[in-house]
């Protein structure tokens, strides 16, 4: 487990060690992983001379393992560019389901925003994106894809294929929120709806990458069958068949040639199969979180913002103004909860911090902003909603460790929203689904600039600094009656929001628009 108090000098032979001993095994990566995490947190990476000892004390470990803990630690993504300039430089040797993980690994980082922008700016442009296109060249090339184009003049389907590089449960967000899409398209826009859930992003380590990513994989979504939302039903074709294999991804091209779509839709960035299949079909893409992702459709629809890309050139040409419906959650369905279920007191100004990745989300600095905003409202407390393993630790070792509590996985996220008075974001780039659902109990958001909540809650809600955010706090947690007409923002905001992500009319315009752009490409 991190600590946060560590001398970063102290902790220069300890990160040494480890990348020098084995790194064969999950264990060993994350094991090493948690080292890099404890040296990050203690400032290591922002030393020039630590950092140029590590690296000396370690340039005989394995390349990718060196350079890919070397930026876990600094967030420099020059390190990373270097490992991608290892890997293209053998990119039709490598074996691809090892490509396959360090492209993999590389964006969970950048989506954790554990990466300083600053370091290399034109990263995602000058290097990240040709990396990709090079790499779905090489997987077509040794897998001998060939997407068959539709006959020329061949008349509209009215169907839509939508690919997504994982569908699960009801639980995890963006399979309720492409879903929510399918059932938009099938339902008010008319368009009968094919999903293939293809499974692509690695399920196992096959890269001595740390820290070292591997996606879940829901078993018994496996072969051909139906699944059913908001009273809609779709035809599902899944595979949950290991790595990147040819069987697996002809299997797909197949059923996409015998269903013969008009457009197909790469739900989601770096979306392998829908990139193959945009050579030969009209292709757009719809992401699931802010930033300009990777794809090479047509037309690429934001998240929720009105600017183009910053990147501009062909990124901007893509783009257009979106709004991603977002899908909330249910509660179980049982009584209303009470202050009593999630042990607040009776007195108490309940915030609450809601995510699925609080360990890598709420850091030193956010611990330290919510020890300030418990400082400035003495009835305060704030509660964490969402699995983590090394934050309770943390949160045991802060001055106002009885005002802060790790609630774990929360069934009834409803019921505990309707008890909160304010909902807490961290710096970070996803969370627009806790946003959604804080706004639709009427929950004010406090949030920076930049990220799916900022997206999401909107600019009334939003706050300059940290000075900002603990002073907005404190004054709604003193006026019952600016809390109200925050309350009040809020419903109003989301009931915004939803009536944007339900457009059914613009994004049937959308699709229209990549069929015009694809046949002006052909």
């Amino acid at each position: 487990m991190p600590n946060d108090s560590s001398r970063p000098s102290d902790l220069l032979a300890s990160v040494a060690a480890r990348l020098r001993g084995p790194a064969g095994t999950g264990e060993d990566l994350k094991a090493i992983a948690d080292a890099c995490e404890e040296a990050r947190a203690a400032g290591l990476g922002a030393d020039p001379a630590l950092m140029a000892g590590l690296e000396t004390a370690v340039a005989d470990a394995d390349p990718i393992l060196r350079e890919s803990a070397l930026g876990h630690i600094s967030g420099d993504l020059r390190r990373f560019a270097r490992i991608l300039d290892m890997v293209g430089n053998v990119l039709d040797l490598a074996p691809l389901d090892g490509i396959n993980q360090i492209y993999w690994s590389m964006q969970r980082q950048l989506f954790l925003s554990r990466m300083d922008a600053a370091s290399m700016p034109d990263f995602f442009t000058a290097r990240l994106f040709p990396f990709y296109e090079r790499f779905l060249g090489e997987l077509a090339r040794r897998l001998d894809l060939r997407p068959a184009p539709r006959p020329a003049g061949a008349s509209g389907t009215g169907r839509v294929v939508m690919v997504t590089n994982q569908l699960l449960s009801a639980y995890h967000q963006p399979s309720r929120d492409l879903l929510r899409q399918a059932a938009l398209l099938q339902g008010a826009a008319g368009r009968e709806v094919l999903i293939l859930n293809t499974n692509m992003m690695p399920d196992r380590y096959h890269s001595p990458f740390v820290p070292p990513f591997a996606a879940a994989i829901e078993a018994q979504l496996d072969g051909e069958q139906f699944i059913t939302f908001e009273d809609q039903r779709f035809r599902l074709i899944s595979s949950v068949e290991p790595g990147l294999t040819a069987g697996k991804l002809k299997g797909f091209l197949a059923a996409v040639e015998a269903f013969d779509p008009d457009v197909v839709i790469g739900f989601g960035g770096s979306v392998l199969l829908a990139d193959l299949l945009g050579a030969v079909r009209p292709l757009l893409c719809i992401p699931t979180t802010t930033g300009t992702p990777v794809s090479l459709a047509d037309i690429t629809l934001d998240f929720g913002g009105t600017a183009p890309p910053p990147e501009g050139g062909r990124f901007a040409r893509a783009w257009r103004p979106f709004r991603l419906g977002l899908s909330l959650r249910p509660d179980d369905g049982a009584s209303p909860a009470g202050r009593a279920d999630f042990g607040i007191p009776e007195d108490a100004f309940p915030c609450v911090v809601i995510g699925n990745r609080l360990d890598a989300e709420v850091g030193a600095d956010f611990l330290s902003l919510l020890e300030r905003l418990l400082d400035a409202i003495p009835r305060a407390v704030v509660l964490f909603a969402g699995d983590a393993g090394a934050l309770p630790g943390r949160v045991a070792a802060s001055r106002h460790a009885g005002r802060l509590r790790c609630l774990g996985w929360v069934e009834r996220i409803g019921g505990l929203l309707g008890l909160c008075g304010l909902c807490l974001n961290p710096r970070r780039t996803g969370g627009g689904a806790s946003a959604a659902q804080a706004l639709a109990a009427g929950v004010p958001i406090l949030t920076f600039s930049g990220g799916d909540v900022a997206s999401v809650a909107g600019p009334d809600f939003l706050v300059a600094d940290e000075n900002a955010f603990v002073a907005r706090a404190a004054a709604l947690a003193a006026s019952p009656e600016r809390l109200e007409q925050a309350r009040a923002a809020a419903r109003a905001r989301f009931a915004a929001v939803q009536g944007e992500g339900g457009d059914a009319t613009r994004l049937a315009a959308l699709l229209d628009e990549a069929v015009a752009l694809h046949r002006q490409r052909a």
